[in-house]
């Protein structure tokens, strides 16, 4: 049976590395110990030979903000504080600073997923403990790594007009489970 799979899994590997002969559709027939698998030629890989492709790029146009918002939670309290970053303003949250490169937006729509560059430095420390892409609709994504502190992004702020945080974008207290 393992023999069988691995067979199965390497004809596999050939046909999408586009390693099949052009033109061949006839399917492969291999008997395994208690189980018989069929394999045809690639269909839909990223194969020169074949032509297709399985995934067509989608690009979306995003524009910049000045301020992004973000929320920050203190691990030990249990307390979190909604924080506006300004371009390039370093900003203290407990022991950390935080400082906002960028926050980009889907065009079409302002207050949809944010990108938020972020670098973020521990007390002390010379070395950001975060430098990197923070995405809204993905917290986890790309995530602070701190002990105490949960940092994430939660879109835009596009002018004054537009409140810190809408009602149905997220609670300002944690959820207790029992």
């Amino acid at each position: 049976m393992i023999r069988a799979a691995f067979t199965a899994a390497l004809l596999l590997t050939q046909s999408a590395a586009g390693q099949v002969i052009e033109g061949d559709t006839s399917p492969e027939t291999i008997q395994g110990d208690n189980s018989t698998f069929r394999i045809g030629p690639a269909r839909g890989v990223n194969n020169p030979r074949l032509g297709r492709s399985v995934s067509r790029e989608v690009q979306e146009s995003v524009s910049s903000a000045p301020v992004a918002l973000l929320r920050g939670l203190d691990k030990m309290s249990g307390e979190s504080s909604d924080l506006q970053l300004v371009s390039q303003e370093p900003q203290r949250f407990g022991t950390l600073t935080l400082e906002m490169g960028e926050c980009r937006y889907p065009i079409g729509n302002p207050n949809g997923d944010a990108y938020v560059q972020m670098r973020i430095y521990a007390r002390d420390v010379q070395e950001p403990v975060f430098d990197g892409w923070m995405v809204a609709s993905s917290p986890a994504l790309m995530a602070l790594d701190h002990p105490r502190y949960d940092v994430w992004a939660i879109r835009c702020k596009l002018d004054e007009q537009t409140p810190l945080v809408a009602d149905e974008e997220s609670s300002r207290r944690p959820v207790m489970r029992p």
